[in-house]
């Protein structure tokens, strides 16, 4: 995976230690948030009472879907943080790809026959 990147444009190769280290930014700070927001979830949910109306079955599908509600912002917030991470020797940066090139001029010799 890991590719030649232009030395003389900055870019440093994705090994697999760089790639451990941003993903463990993003694994730890996920499960610190999102185990913070799972338990909010549910002390509001208990706080309700809700679970106490409902059977168990629809208790486990409405603490679920809590879930999932809070994790999916939860784990954007987490990555927009990892994106503005510095990691001592790099950063994460968002480069917008460089428009492509246009077509070469279409040469009108090409097929005539001379006159």
């Amino acid at each position: 995976m890991a590719m030649a990147a232009g030395k003389e444009a900055g870019f440093l190769e994705p090994t697999f230690p760089r790639a451990a280290r941003i993903w463990w930014a993003w694994v730890w700070r996920s499960i610190v948030f999102g185990g913070a927001a799972g338990l909010f979830a549910s002390f509001v949910l208990s706080l309700s009472g809700i679970l106490e109306h409902i059977s168990v079955r629809a208790g486990q599908f409405v603490s679920m879907a809590a879930g999932l509600a809070l994790a999916v912002p939860i784990g954007i917030w987490v990555f927009q943080l990892i994106l503005e991470k510095n990691f001592g020797e790099f950063r994460l940066r968002l480069v917008p790809k460089a428009p492509p090139a246009p077509p070469p001029p279409i040469d009108e010799t090409i097929g005539r026959a001379d006159r």
